[in-house]
């Protein structure tokens, strides 16, 4: 009997990160605002790239995200099962601290955010800092904004314990005002050119702050290579790792700065042949989006949030049933495809039986085994058996000709599987 590890509920993930996020300010006005300004002190003579944004456009941008907003957006994902990545800057631009306040904005608004973040977003959405400022990094020793930038200089950050103590203090942000959370998020290219360092700090820092040995990081989107989850540093025996999750799409929504409007057909086009999701779709891999926060909000006009609308009713349109995709946080992801990768497997001919062994559990474990089963026991317990894949869901098992698929939630530890094959 030959097995094979499945996509979850034979369904291909579909995730949304959502990057640039803060409570209360826009980053993108305090970024361009200091961007230029560093411009002005260290390249007077040199035009801004850009990448840095352009100061023709900053009126156009207002200084804060009203909470309003991020409650209207929040209980639209919520209602609609979009599920993955939720930014929430520690010290965005060195304007207020998550932890203790924004003093220059109305209380209030701020006790709002937080409301929202805990209460609507990270049940959906995993929240995660993107370091400290995403503007300047901060000297850690006097809390002060230094010259180098967090995506700039620290695209070759140092590799020594600075990193981890830099990652460890935006962690304790977060975990102060009641969010452990799963993971990090690159602000730019931050850590690329020292990724096996960075991804290592990550992991170091997740056990430190939130005892967490099974995190993940953000830091590559790729338009023009087929996604995948790369594992790091992998302990089989403590079940300890790190996922790389990697996006396939974006940012299409309203560009990180407000300004650049995208596009629903670069998703997925209408009749739903076009666009880059649909070829990884085929291919049945993770289908990451990307988009940022004040691209959704488009300076009050909420047009990145409206294409995000269009996309979601396309995919649906895509997958009407909803067999064929399923939208994960990105934790679940880096979960699931560590158990896929780091589970041992061992078949047993007479009687009939699977044994499996890991340190890396994971919801809605799906095995494909080449055989007609008409009963399946995991761990003592009877799986009920369905007849579509509609029907499919964990504690299942699902008859097609001459394949069977199951699924269970996979514990640590050892599970056994019991078969009475047809």
């Amino acid at each position: 009997m030959n097995i094979t590890v499945c996509n979850p509920l034979l369904r291909t993930p579909l995730s949304l990160i959502v990057d640039d996020s803060c409570p209360v300010i826009n980053l993108t006005y305090y970024w361009i605002h200091q961007r230029h300004a560093w411009k002005a002190r260290h390249q007077p003579n040199i035009a801004p790239e850009r990448w840095e944004g352009d100061t023709i456009q900053l009126k156009k941008i207002p200084p804060t995200i009203p909470a309003d907003f991020a409650w209207e957006w929040a209980e639209w994902c919520w209602e609609n099962g979009v599920k993955g990545k939720f930014s929430l800057i520690p010290y965005p631009a060195g304007i207020g601290r998550v932890d203790e306040g924004f003093p220059d904005f109305p209380t209030r608004e701020y006790q709002a955010w937080l409301r929202i973040y805990r209460e609507l977003i990270w049940p959906s959405f995993d929240l995660t800092p993107e370091m400290l400022t995403h503007t300047a990094v901060v000297d850690l020793d006097t809390f002060t904004l230094t010259e180098a930038w967090e995506q700039v200089e620290w695209v070759d950050p140092p590799v020594d314990n600075r990193l981890t103590d830099y990652i460890i203090i935006a962690m304790e942000m977060l975990d102060n005002v009641g969010i452990p959370c799963e993971g990090v998020t690159s602000p730019g290219a931050f850590g690329k050119r020292q990724e096996a360092a960075y991804a290592r700090a990550v992991l170091t820092a997740s056990q430190h702050v939130n005892n967490n040995p099974r995190p993940f990081y953000f830091l590559w989107l790729k338009h023009d290579e087929l996604p995948d989850v790369p594992i790091w540093y992998p302990d089989k025996e403590k079940g300890v790792a790190i996922a790389s999750i990697v996006s396939c799409a974006g940012d299409w929504f309203g560009g990180w700065t407000g300004y650049d409007l995208g596009d629903a057909d670069r998703f997925i086009t209408e009749d739903l042949q076009g666009g880059c999701l649909p070829p990884i779709l085929e291919k049945e891999l993770p289908c990451v989006l990307v988009g940022h926060w004040p691209g959704f909000y488009f300076n009050g006009e909420k047009s990145g949030f409206e294409i995000l609308k269009t996309v979601k009713a396309r995919l649906d349109a895509y997958d009407p049933d909803g067999t064929k995709t399923l939208w994960m946080k990105n934790s679940e992801i880096g979960h699931y495809w560590m158990a896929r990768e780091l589970t041992k497997l061992t078949v047993m001919e007479e009687p009939p039986q699977i044994h499996l062994s890991t340190q890396f559990p994971t919801a809605n474990f799906t095995l494909a085994l080449d055989t007609p089963v008409r009963h399946i026991q995991v761990n003592g317990w009877d799986l009920r058996e369905v007849h579509s894949r509609r029907d499919f869901q964990t504690d299942t098992f699902l008859v097609e000709g001459k394949q069977t698929f199951v699924a269970f939630d996979l514990e640590v530890g050892k599970t056994e599987l019991e078969l009475i094959v047809a």
